[in-house]
Formats: structure tokens, sequence, C-alpha cells
């Protein structure tokens, strides 16, 4: 038998991180096996072979051969992608990375492999809510704070709110938070536990205002350089990747145990009354027609990738994790590398 093949996956999480844990290793075991053991995914985590922000240049200077890759980190890079970090517009993590997968040749796809990479697969996160050291009930309350944030649309929504965003990446999150650099964080919940923001911050606000789509990238001369049969192979159970982060890390018990761990640390949760998000919603509804005005100006089909967006979050809002699988594993998604 010949002598699998090995591709190096690097992450700025460390090991012990749940997108490790839950997703990366399950999702390296289906590959070995459903491969059988002809391909191997080696990790590169707490021994970081280059800097979290890098993974696009990592993969396209053959440092790594499939890593994250976030547009929120290189956000002037980009301008459709951005469009899914729009307020309100996907019901679960679920249905935005299936979403996106879907609508990725159509409208991402020249974006993202102008960075030199192949799109590898799409996670999301659950949506961002926002852990403070003062309370935050209604929208006077987040004027001036100093929040992290991604970048891109998220900035843009948490400027709409009348906050003061800051952009930086995760791992720096705990020490800005403590030295008082930041007054507040949003970010998924599952991640503010992992990066034990409930040491720091006291209450926690559930606006559920938007969630942000976690890109993996691929060096494009190694996945080209797999066997014909093999990269097909590939390509299919990378469509299932993302789900393996959604429904494993970002929902289901893992969810609700990273919900207990805040509450038992004695973090203050604040959920806003409907008549208070409405007024959240109000705030930030002209950010999308903005958004679209702006990149239609610049010849983008920014207008029918919205709609299409909202239209594909609605049909989907009703399937179960059985159903989505049963499409992505039945049905995947054709044209996000070209095999």
């Amino acid at each position: 038998m010949a002598e699998p093949i090995t591709l190096r996956y690097t992450a700025h999480i460390p090991s012990s991180h749940g997108l490790y844990t839950r997703a990366f290793v399950p999702f390296a075991e289906i590959v070995e096996r459903e491969t059988g053991g002809r391909l191997r995914l080696e990790a590169f985590t707490d021994r970081l072979l280059h800097g979290p922000i890098d993974g696009f240049k990592a993969a396209v200077t053959g440092i790594t051969d499939y890593t994250h890759a976030y547009a929120t980190y290189q956000p002037g890079s980009f301008k459709l992608v951005h469009a899914t970090q729009l307020p309100f517009l996907f019901p679960t993590p679920q249905v935005a990375s299936l979403v996106f997968e879907e609508l990725y040749p159509r409208f991402f796809k020249a974006e993202y492999e102008h960075m030199g990479v192949y799109l590898a697969h799409c996670d999301c996160t659950s949506p961002y809510n926002i852990i403070s050291k003062t309370p935050v009930r209604r929208l006077e309350d987040l004027r001036g704070l100093k929040i992290r944030v991604t970048g891109g649309l998220t900035a843009d929504i948490y400027r709409e709110l009348g906050a003061v965003p800051v952009s930086i990446a995760a791992a720096e999150i705990y020490p800005a938070f403590q030295r008082g650099i930041l007054d507040a964080v949003t970010l998924s919940l599952a991640d503010m536990v992992a990066y034990r923001l409930q040491e720091i911050g006291r209450f926690y606000t559930v606006g559920d205002i938007n969630v942000v789509l976690l890109h993996y990238c691929l060096n494009p001369r190694t996945f080209d350089a797999l066997p014909g049969d093999l990269r097909e192979q590939f390509y299919r159970l990378l469509r299932v990747r993302g789900q393996i982060a959604v429904q494993n890390y970002y929902s289901g018990p893992a969810y609700e145990r990273a919900f207990e761990t805040m509450v038992d640390s004695g973090v203050e949760v604040l959920e806003l009354d409907e008549a208070e998000l409405a007024r959240w919603r109000d705030r930030v509804t002209p950010l999308k027609e903005r958004y679209i005005a702006r990149h239609e100006a610049e010849g983008l089909p920014a207008g029918e990738l919205v709609e299409r967006m909202e239209a594909l979050s609605a049909a989907y809002a009703s399937l179960s994790n059985e159903q989505i699988n049963a499409r992505i594993r039945e049905t995947p998604v054709e044209g996000i590398i070209d095999l």
C-alpha cells in the first residue's frame, strides 16, 4: 500500500479549543476512514506555523496546506463576502453555512480565490451577543462603549448602535478586556467561554444580532496535486466539515454547556425584550440599503445576493440537522473548487 498523503492543518486556536476537539478531530478521523487511509490531516495548533491573521499568506506561500482564512481578518480585501454579516439575516448558524456554500460559486468565489487560495469550507458561529463589564439593557447603554468586534460589517453594526468598535484578533481579547482597552466584547457564546471572558465580564446581553462566517482555505498547489479520485472525495468531505463545527460546537449540547458555564460563573444574563430589540433592529436597518447601494454602484450584484440569501434563509429555516446533513451528503454543492 502506498504511503498516505498528509496535508498540514494549521489554526490559531489551541488544541483545547472546541473547534479543534469537536470539529477538526472528528473530521480528520472521517477523512482518514473514508479515504481508506490514503489521506491524512496533520494538525499544527499549539506548535503554530504562522500567526492568526496570516492564513491566506501561509497557504499561498506553502507554509500550510489547510488553514483558517477569515475575511473578517482582512476586511479590505472583500466586498460581497461581507454581506453575510448583515444583521438579523440567518435563523441559525447551520442555515448560514449552508446558504453561503450554495451561493459561493455565483457570488463569492471570484473574491475569495483572488486571494490565491481555494475555499475549503465555511463554518459559522452562533449569533454574536455582548459580554460587558457594565450592564447593556438599552441602546443608550452602548453609547461610547469600546467593544471588540470582527472586521467588516460587524464593526459597522456596532458603530450604528452607538458603540466604539475595536477590531483585534481573538487571541488578544482577554488581556485587552482585562486591562480596560475594551469595555465589552461581541462574540459567539461558545467562544466567549473558550476564551474565559466570563472571568472579566459580568453581564451577558442577548440580542442575536448577527452571525460571523469562518472561512477555511486550501493551498491550491497541494490540493491540485492530489490524485483525481482523492481530490473529488476530499471535496465532498469538506462539504460536511462546516456542519460538523456548527452542530458539534456552535449549537446543541456544547452551546448549552457554554451557557451553563456562563451562568455558573455568576454572569447576569440580560434578554432584550421585543420593544427594545425592535429599537436595535430599526437602528441598523439602513445598513442593508447602504451596503447594497454602495456595491451596486461598483457594478456588483449586491442586491441580488442579499435577496437570494434572504430567500434561502427563509426556505431552509425549518430544516433539521439531519435534513441538512442528508442534503450536503447526497447533493453536495458543485463548483466551490473546479475539479
